[in-house]
């Protein structure tokens, strides 16, 4: 979730507040508008779930799922990868175009959301590529796979998933890891009610986390691993930055200068 800075964002206000009556109170049922250049998912008017680029469905288009590629500064070839949310599928169709080698699942809660994967070029499943209807939280407790990444972005018309915020869910995350495994977390709204979110997980794993703020101050990003990855050099992170920006276009360079900031911040 977050505010959008793009060319086409005017056209697609404009179509939505001839969409909002419609649409508005019906529960958190996810709709469809489309400009000529994006296409965009929504469970109200008030925010943007996902944004495509017609033009090019694979790019990232919203700064929070570049930041949230970030974890490729710690994981540069992950094997696994776990995403809980699928919105438009953004982040899976991402990894599952750049990251060949890895095998990607992704969990859904939201019969409606999965209903409209293939109006934003989804993957269809395959023994390497999942999208399962379940509740992220619960599969997270009852499974016994682990992942080298776990990237959560489970949100509703009321924000985010209660069950996706508790310590317990935390603990899960973490046995669901492999050693030196990356969770990465979409946090968006009140900066106090993420602060209580941080404290709980860094109750739960041996090293602390790093919570990057996006420049539109709209989301943060929370990095934390079950290992001491985050605590690399500033210059190896940059090194890795450049590295992979030869491959990846998702202004990684940025990404990096927000965590080393917010990591110094967080040790002074």
């Amino acid at each position: 979730m977050s505010l959008i800075q793009s060319a086409g964002i005017q056209s697609l206000k404009e179509g939505l507040s001839k969409l909002k009556e419609r649409f508005d109170g019906t529960q958190g049922e996810p709709y469809i508008v489309e400009s000529n250049k994006f296409k965009a998912l929504y469970f109200d008017s008030e925010s943007t779930q996902s944004l495509m680029d017609m033009q090019a469905p694979i790019r990232l288009v919203v700064s929070y799922t570049e930041t949230m590629m970030g974890f490729l500064l710690f994981h540069t070839d992950p094997r696994k990868i776990a995403m809980i949310g699928l919105g438009g599928g953004s982040l899976a169709k991402y990894c599952h175009h750049h990251l060949p080698a890895a095998s990607i699942l992704v969990l859904e809660n939201n019969s409606k959301v999965i209903a409209l994967k293939d109006k934003f070029h989804v993957p269809q499943n395959t023994a390497e590529f999942q999208v399962l209807e379940a509740d992220g939280a619960a599969y997270l407790r009852n499974t016994e796979e682990q992942f080298d990444v776990l990237l959560v972005d489970g949100y509703t018309k009321l924000g985010q998933a209660a069950q996706l915020c508790s310590e317990d869910f935390y603990a899960s995350c973490l046995a669901c890891l492999k050693p030196h495994g990356i969770l990465v977390i979409n946090f968006s709204g009140a900066a106090g009610l993420n602060q209580v979110y941080q404290e709980r997980i860094d109750r739960v794993f041996d090293y602390p986390s790093v919570l990057v703020v996006e420049d539109d101050r709209m989301n943060q990003i929370l990095f934390v691993s079950n290992g001491s990855d985050l605590q690399a050099s500033a210059e190896d992170l940059l090194g890795r930055s450049s590295t992979l920006s030869k491959t990846h276009d998702i202004h990684l360079a940025r990404t990096t200068q927000n965590f080393l900031n917010q990591r110094k911040l967080d040790a002074s």
